[in-house]
């Protein structure tokens, strides 16, 4: 057993080495496949032995205690009297003897029962490390960008036909643009101050309903007048108020009708950033001519480095061309690396239980055999005598659920 748990233990460290260097090259490329720790080892051994030791010390003394008449009588101990009546008022004969079974020995119940709660409480307490992952690396996020094209002039902005050539384009996933105005003078709660006003298009209004603090994102997007306010440290503008901006007829209301908590915008501007429609925006700044000030653009997988140079032209030498792409890959693959790390731990801490669970009942129910013979003697079918094991299960897992779900 111990070679093949050995070798076992190589392959499944070997390919979740290659797996890694596979997803994040830029952090693994470099990490070696297959390596030996003579330290690491020997610790290991000696933590092996130490625990085995450990673990037999109350079993050997259990040993050392039993009767020689005990192989005349087939009784290695003095079993208790059992009185299932105690548990029969409210279940059957078969279930209520499980339960007793689980009970009769205080001290392997408080084992058993502690058994069963540390197993839920590692994998409770360790779960948590899933929201830490998503806190300390910053999954991509659904607007994030393969290419981008940036208007460096407000003054000439990005045509929408070029928006329109783009989602011809085979190589192109998606394409969405938005308008800007930074620094937009505004009146916040009575309160002069400048906002930034982005707008935004059917797939950001759509990405935007994740990230909804409170509010609608429909009504924003169907109807003029209105916006969304990027929660932040800047301002405290909340769903329901009105703010003025100051547009090309004069100061005009915009009712905030939600509040988000991310947008593809930095903002700088005091009052904070305001999300609105192209409709609006135009209104606003009396846009004559449409365009855009941003435009991203999501690749298919298929896009190869020739439809990129082709997007390039498309683009012009006016624009300023992102790529964004190797950053997507790294981020992309460091956040599916670190994944792999907590869900592949989690899943070891369930293994350990599941199987430190069946190992537990089946030496319970080992140690019952002469017992569960007296019962089948007696007329005990299998279906009682299935459910007699189940109630002792069943009585552990309550109890260890419990104090585990509550220490976890």
């Amino acid at each position: 057993a111990i070679p093949l748990g050995v070798a076992a233990g190589v392959a499944v460290i070997w390919a979740l080495c290659g797996i890694l260097r596979l997803l994040g090259p830029a952090y693994f490329g470099k990490m070696p496949v297959f390596g030996l720790s003579v330290p690491g080892i020997l610790v290991g051994v000696l933590a092996g032995i130490g625990t085995v030791l450990l673990a037999a010390q109350t079993p050997a003394r259990r040993a050392s205690r039993v009767s020689p008449l005990a192989v005349v009588s087939g009784n290695a101990g003095g079993l208790k009297p059992v009185r299932p009546w105690a548990y029969a008022r409210s279940f059957k004969v078969d279930t209520a003897l499980g339960i007793h079974h689980a009970r009769a020995s205080r001290k392997n119940f408080l084992l058993m029962t502690g058994s069963f709660a540390l197993s839920i409480m590692l994998f409770l307490s360790f779960s948590v490390t899933v929201d830490f992952m998503n806190h300390a690396l910053t999954p991509m996020r659904p607007w994030a960008e393969d290419l981008s094209v940036i208007s460096p002039d407000p003054a000439h902005p990005i045509e929408e036909s070029l928006v329109s050539a783009l989602k011809e384009n085979p190589a192109v996933k998606r394409v969405y643009g938005r308008k800007v105005a930074s620094g937009t003078p505004a009146v916040i709660g009575g309160t002069k101050g400048t906002i930034d006003l982005v707008s935004y298009e059917e797939h950001q209004f759509e990405w935007a309903k994740k990230y909804l603090l409170e509010g609608s994102v429909k009504e924003v997007f169907g109807q003029t007048g209105t916006g969304l306010a990027v929660s932040g440290p800047q301002g405290g503008i909340r769903a329901g108020d009105v703010i003025l901006v100051q547009g090309s007829q004069g100061m005009e209301e915009i009712r905030i009708v939600g509040v988000v908590t991310e947008c593809p915008f930095n903002g700088t501007a005091e009052g904070g950033t305001v999300i609105c429609s192209e409709e609006t925006f135009d209104n606003l700044t009396g846009e004559t001519k449409s365009g855009y000030t941003v435009v991203d653009i999501q690749l298919t997988r298929e896009a190869s480095e020739k439809d990129v140079q082709e997007i390039r032209q498309m683009a012009g030498p006016q624009a300023v061309f992102s790529d964004s792409r190797m950053g997507n890959n790294n981020v992309r693959g460091s956040f599916y690396s670190f994944g792999l790390f907590i869900y592949g731990f989690l899943v070891v801490i369930a293994l350990i239980a599941v199987f430190n669970i069946v190992n537990s009942i089946a030496m319970s129910v080992s140690s019952r055999k002469t017992q569960y013979g007296i019962f089948r003697a007696v007329g005990l079918g299998n279906g009682q005598l299935w459910r007699m094991v189940a109630a002792e299960a069943a009585t552990y897992a309550v109890s260890g659920g419990v104090c585990g779900c509550t220490l976890g």
